[in-house]
């Protein structure tokens, strides 16, 4: 289970009352968006939550492979509510402020105090699905674990976000309102969230249309190899750390197919820290 969406939970819930509060302090456009997309945030992560207890499912007879991709379509439907009501309510209300613009208050001490708590929140939170990503390195080797690649996008968008509106205050403060800029702001986060949204659509259609594992695809190819077994090999993902293997042959199948399944199953494990739940031979069609 990942620890990072538990504490993404905990945190934007409080964050999403410390901008609200600002929100209703001043009337900002761009709180009202920082508002919306951490009440988002909440909900997406909760759905996450939901994919990953439902994952942990073992196989029965309608699955004989588990739940592993029902991670996969909460996350899906994650990324589509991301972008419906992060993107798409932030987006009408920026809109709607920049064509009818109203002067609103000027951003406290205590609303700057609870936007820059809101900034450690969502900093540590990063910082947690960072570090059970593996890194800014292992990002994109991990991409297909989308739970936490979430996780850590969201974040991300959230920590600009912020930054975006401490941008707005100063030049409140500095050069006194100017509701425009506000609401420009929010429809660039309002953008933002679009982005991010569609971007986790893509990579979770990706996993959930019978997609295969090439790092596993290419290394079982060279451990059979070793063994003097020449074969294409081709996977299928079952999650982002489990999938069956199927070999396929030029002529009649190794008399000690089972053994050479054992050393791919025993390998991926030892080596790519992955779970391969069958192997599978079959000879190649024009053999």
């Amino acid at each position: 289970m990942s620890s990072s969406v538990t504490v993404s939970i905990f945190t934007n819930t409080i964050i999403a009352a410390a901008k609200g509060f600002g929100w209703s302090v001043t009337g900002s456009p761009t709180l009202f968006a920082e508002t919306v997309h951490s009440l988002a945030d909440v909900g997406n992560q909760v759905l996450l939550k939901v994919g990953e207890i439902r994952g942990r499912a073992g196989p029965d007879r309608e699955h004989p492979f588990g739940h592993g991709q029902d991670k996969y379509f909460w996350a899906l439907v994650s990324a589509v509510s991301v972008f419906f009501v992060g993107c798409g309510i932030n987006l009408y209300h920026g809109v709607h402020s920049l064509l009818q613009p109203a002067a609103g208050e000027p951003f406290t001490r205590l609303v700057l105090g609870l936007l820059l708590f809101s900034f450690a929140l969502e900093a540590w939170t990063f910082r947690t699905a960072l570090k059970e990503i593996g890194g800014f390195r292992a990002i994109r080797a991990n991409v297909h674990n989308t739970t936490v690649l979430a996780v850590l996008l969201e974040d991300a968008v959230a920590l600009l976000g912020i930054v975006l509106t401490l941008v707005v205050a100063g030049s409140g403060y500095v050069l006194g309102p100017h509701p425009e800029f506000d609401a420009i702001v929010a429809i660039v986060v309002a953008l933002l969230l679009g982005f991010m949204a569609v971007f986790l659509a893509t990579v979770n259609r990706s996993v959930l249309i019978d997609s295969s594992d090439a790092e596993l695809d290419a290394a079982a190819v060279g451990w059979l190899g070793g063994e003097g077994v020449v074969a294409n090999v081709h996977s299928l993902r079952l999650d982002s750390d489990r999938a069956v293997v199927f070999v396929t042959v030029g002529g009649a199948l190794p008399a000690d197919s089972a053994a050479h399944a054992a050393t791919i199953e025993a390998r991926a494990l030892a080596d790519l820290g992955k779970t391969v739940d069958g192997v599978y031979w079959r000879r190649a069609r024009d053999a």
